[in-house]
């Protein structure tokens, strides 16, 4: 029979055993979900969220744009992948990476600025007007952009990069010996591009759409403005517009089955990619020089490309700005500057801190503490909507439960320190953001490895010695990339921080959002171009990364 010592001493292994810090770090970051899922449990039968008017429209609508969405973006952007891949023609090495720009805008403000050039005050409505001599719409057709296919078309400019992205990639790592032996066999360009290179590039395709995909479920700005009525936008009108938690709850659990849905798809895709060959190095991709008619056709696709994505966004957002530049424009900009900062960087420095934990976590423990950091970053494919509206009841219980104990400690009421105040920002910005900065850091300390750590430990170094003299200054580029990530994610950031902001808290996000929606757009097109130059930094330096991984 074992004694009571040797009991306690398997007891407290065990303990050790269990990953108590990743398992606690999951639970912080899935908070919201939890409380989402009891929520929608107790709101059964007692709520009409789930009404007959309500879910089903709300998924026909965002079915209907996430499959318009998935079809146009992996068209066009497996199509200009395979062009600046597989051709050589004018301005190729330019589209190479300029095709990538989209993705600087802002769904919300690619919006805003398509219904500024294609509503009935517009450039293009008034000069047809000017030259057939209408006056009003009775008098002449013009298409809505404010419509289902208005929302497919200027979503799909921004996110078509998701699949161009992926795509890329997979073709420059693809061996050129499949595109030589079809060629060889007689295959022409097209031929060649059906019959070998989108099979194979069928992985990276369902990646990348995938993605776009889940930008759609996550957009609240656009698809609002648009008047469509996504799921998103109907969670939000739900919670602010009826005050029915337990409906927007089960709305916002609809929406969380539909992203696990897309991200085991995505899954499934990147295991599909162990079936593919490795490219031979001494083979690298072949590029076919285009002549005639197809060597301005190629760089005039790009050109539309580009021009949809970013130069109609970009220039209404320019001329809207400075056409004329007021002084309230420029002091309600930098009034919204300073809380958007202030925001970004204390969000930036608090999630790279929590990823920085995580990944040396993930380095440290066993299958079960992976798995519960790997649970801990989900958050970024979950909807802001959704984590705002699952921290609105958790944090307001805790600050009822902080106020009760005060009053009776020291009769004094503190209000709303949690829900109320930017610390319910920081949260979700933690949580929403988190795989941004444990991915990159994970990756900079696996190519690190750990000799460098080793050495330190041989010539003394132990605990913060070592942490701040050895382990922070070689992981510093890392950490300053993650910084820059999370801080321009959440400069962009609109659903959470719409729902979560203080009261007289503007951030350019809300600002441009409020005045788009009472139609004074104009006046938000500075801040709004401010947001698309700092989406600039992480396109750039993701450029300049891939530029330094060619072969």
């Amino acid at each position: 029979m074992a004694t009571d010592h040797e009991v306690w001493t398997a007891l407290t292994g065990r303990a050790r055993a269990l990953p108590v810090v990743p398992l606690f770090l999951a639970a912080l970051m899935g908070l919201p979900i939890a409380w989402l899922g009891w929520s929608a449990l107790l709101a059964i039968g007692g709520s009409n969220g789930l009404g007959a008017s309500m879910l089903p429209t709300a998924l026909r609508e965002t079915g209907l744009l996430m499959i318009s969405v998935g079809l146009i973006t992996g068209c066009a952007g497996l199509v200009a992948a395979w062009l600046v891949t597989h051709y050589e023609f004018p301005l190729r090495r330019v589209f190479d990476w300029a095709l990538v720009l989209p993705l600087a805008v802002p769904t919300y403000l690619a919006a805003y600025a398509y219904v500024e050039v294609f509503d009935f005050t517009g450039p293009l409505q008034s000069a047809l007007r000017a030259v057939n001599g209408a006056t009003t719409l009775r008098d002449y057709w013009f298409p809505d952009i404010k419509s289902q296919w208005g929302a497919a078309l200027v979503l799909s400019s921004v996110l078509y990069p998701y699949v161009y992205v992926a795509c890329r990639a997979f073709f420059l790592m693809q061996s050129a010996s499949l595109n030589i032996a079809a060629r060889t066999l007689g295959a022409g360009g097209v031929r060649t591009f059906f019959t070998v290179t989108l099979p194979t590039s069928r992985p990276a395709l369902v990646v990348g759409v995938t993605l776009a995909m889940m930008e759609v479920v996550n957009d609240l700005g656009a698809v609002q403005y648009f008047g469509i009525n996504a799921i998103t936008a109907i969670i939000y009108s739900t919670w602010i517009n009826r005050s029915d938690f337990g409906g927007a709850a089960q709305l916002a659990v609809t929406v969380v089955l539909v992203i696990g849905l897309l991200i085991v798809a995505e899954q499934r895709a990147r295991h599909d990619r162990i079936y593919l060959g490795r490219r031979d190095s001494r083979v690298p991709p072949a590029r076919e020089i285009l002549v005639g008619a197809r060597r301005w056709l190629a760089p005039g696709f790009c050109l539309l490309l580009l021009a949809l994505g970013f130069g109609v966004p970009v220039g209404q957002l320019a001329y809207l700005a400075f056409r004329l530049v007021l002084p309230e424009t420029v002091s309600m900009t930098l009034a919204a500057l300073v809380p958007t900062v202030t925001l970004a960087a204390s969000g930036a420095a608090i999630t790279v801190a929590i990823g920085l934990v995580a990944a040396k976590l993930a380095h440290r423990s066993g299958g079960v503490g992976r798995g519960a950091i790997r649970l801990a970053t989900l958050g970024y494919a979950i909807p802001g909507t959704v984590l705002a509206l699952g921290l609105l009841q958790p944090l307001g219980q805790a600050d009822l439960w902080f106020n009760r104990m005060t009053m009776a400690l020291a009769d004094w009421r503190p209000g709303l320190i949690l829900s109320g105040s930017m610390a319910a920002l920081l949260y979700v910005y933690a949580i929403r953001f988190l795989a941004v900065s444990h991915s990159t850091l994970d990756a900079a300390m696996r190519k690190r490895g750990n000799a460098m750590l080793d050495a330190g430990r041989v010539l003394g170094e132990r605990g913060l010695g070592l942490l701040f003299r050895i382990d922070l200054p070689t992981l510093m580029p890392a950490i300053l990339s993650a910084a820059t990530l999370v801080f321009v994610e959440i400069v962009k950031e609109l659903p959470a921080t719409l729902l979560l902001r203080p009261l007289g808290v503007e951030t350019l996000a809300t600002l441009v959002y409020s005045r788009a929606n009472v139609g004074l757009f104009a006046q938000a097109a500075l801040p709004a171009l401010v947001i698309v130059l700092a989406g600039l930094i992480p396109v750039i330096l993701a450029t300049r990364l891939g530029d330094r991984r060619k072969v």
